[in-house]
């Protein structure tokens, strides 16, 4: 698959920890060997919302990625802790 991101996320990886910036280059690394986001073996489930909605989050401990899945791509867009990604995506 093909991994992009948004600006957004690249500001948002440098104010997490060292610990969690090494989880998210280590799932990017899986997802990119992946042939789809179910054979990529992360904690991934789609965000509850609009119908037919693309957007999906991954666990990294208390923090979360969200992504916006269009097959075969993947767009990283944040991450955040558990406690405001939900507030905050997917964007409205």
């Amino acid at each position: 698959m093909e991994v992009r991101y948004k600006s957004r996320f690249k500001k948002a990886l440098l104010s997490v920890p060292k610990n969690i910036q090494e989880s998210v280059f280590d799932i990017i690394q899986i997802l990119e060997e992946s042939e789809t986001l179910e054979d990529a073996n992360v904690d991934c489930k789609k965000m509850a919302g609009k119908r037919e909605s693309n957007y999906c989050r991954i666990r990294i401990g208390q923090y979360r990625l969200g992504l916006e899945y269009l097959k075969p791509d993947i767009i990283l867009i944040t991450i955040m802790t558990r406690g405001d990604v939900y507030k905050h995506f997917p964007p409205k």
